[in-house]
């Protein structure tokens, strides 16, 4: 029986480097072959009453709950050794912190074991920290927008005087049935000054919406972290896009076919093509180019380029930063491999 063809696609955002993550532990003992393997699982999980006393401090708005995702090292014996924010909303008001904390205090696990030996392991946490109090009923945590402030408009924005490298400012918007937002106040404990910058910027935010949305959404309450970084600094002038939000993202079904006929004609089953792009108003890639590919001539680069324009990016980060305007490379990894013969 033949064996078909099918497209494995990896997809990394290529900032300031080669994507890779980095961890601040040495990597855990990795199982071989047949051996048997024990996944890490909880022992002790943290229940409402604890969390809440490790709510942060620094929120001035206690009917705001937090969720977070860690990435996290369990020692042989189980206990939470260290971790590392992966993902935190809202962004800014230290729940991500608050978290870890909480974890590695009252947090325990079943250790990993190979062949029944107990090792240390990394596991990914999803967590949450619920608010002390009720408030709105609905809040929107991670909204999308089809207009945001510019890069441009945060260098400005930026209080005269001030010598802090950045400031983290979230607010908390009225959010009306147009998409715009209104009456905002400070979600946390941001200093007056950057607190009137971010309030300057509110009517550059317009949320998406759809027809069902703008009904039920409507007088709902809207969560907008912005992160002001000091015009002085490298990172303050930089056009450079840091971890995007991805609104569309690869679908394998649709582009099996973008896979390079000249590769695939000359037996080469796996490649790697870069687009360099820079970032549209709504968030989609444009202007797409090939920044280099491997092996060379054999149209990874092209490909990689077709694939980035099907991409879509929030126009806001997740972390409270401007995406429009900014250019971003685009790593694509082709790799093609025999199905299993079933």
């Amino acid at each position: 029986m033949k064996s078909r063809l099918f497209l494995i696609l990896g997809l990394a955002l290529l900032a300031a480097g080669p994507a890779m993550t980095v961890r601040a532990w040495a990597a855990p003992p990795e199982a071989g072959p047949g051996d048997k393997v024990e996944e890490p699982d909880w022992l002790t999980k943290p229940d409402g009453a604890e969390t809440l006393k490790y709510y942060p401090d620094i929120v001035s708005d206690r009917s705001i709950s937090g969720s977070v995702v860690l990435n996290c090292l369990i020692s042989d014996r189980g206990k939470v050794e260290s971790c590392e924010i992966e993902r935190e909303s809202p962004y800014g008001l230290g729940f991500g912190d608050a978290s870890i904390k909480l974890l590695k205090a009252k947090g325990w696990f079943k250790p990993r074991k190979i062949n029944g030996k107990a090792v240390e392991s990394e596991v990914k946490v999803p967590f949450s920290i619920e608010s002390p109090t009720i408030g709105a009923e609905y809040v929107i945590f991670q909204p999308l927008f089809t207009r945001t402030p510019s890069f441009e408009d945060m260098l400005k924005a930026w209080p005269d005087g001030s010598d802090l490298p950045e400031q983290v400012v979230v607010l908390r918007c009225s959010l009306r049935s147009s998409g715009s937002v209104s009456k905002c106040i400070s979600a946390g404990q941001a200093p007056g000054p950057f607190l009137d910058a971010a309030r300057s910027l509110k009517g550059k935010f317009e949320a998406r919406l759809t027809d069902k949305e703008r009904q039920m959404y409507a007088d709902a309450d809207i969560l907008i972290s912005l992160r002001f970084v000091n015009p002085a600094s490298v990172e303050g002038r930089s056009l450079a896009v840091k971890d995007p939000h991805w609104v569309t993202t690869l679908n394998a079904d649709k582009v099996l076919a973008v896979y390079p006929q000249k590769a695939a004609e000359a037996g080469i089953r796996s490649g790697r093509g870069v687009a360099d792009c820079l970032v549209a108003a709504d968030g989609k890639l444009t202007d797409c180019k090939v920044a280099r590919e491997k092996p060379s001539d054999m149209g990874f680069g092209a490909s990689a380029v077709a694939i980035a324009q099907l991409m879509q990016m929030n126009p806001w980060t997740l972390k409270g930063r401007p995406v429009v305007g900014g250019r971003v490379r685009l790593p694509i990894d082709f790799n093609l491999a025999d199905e299993p013969v079933q």
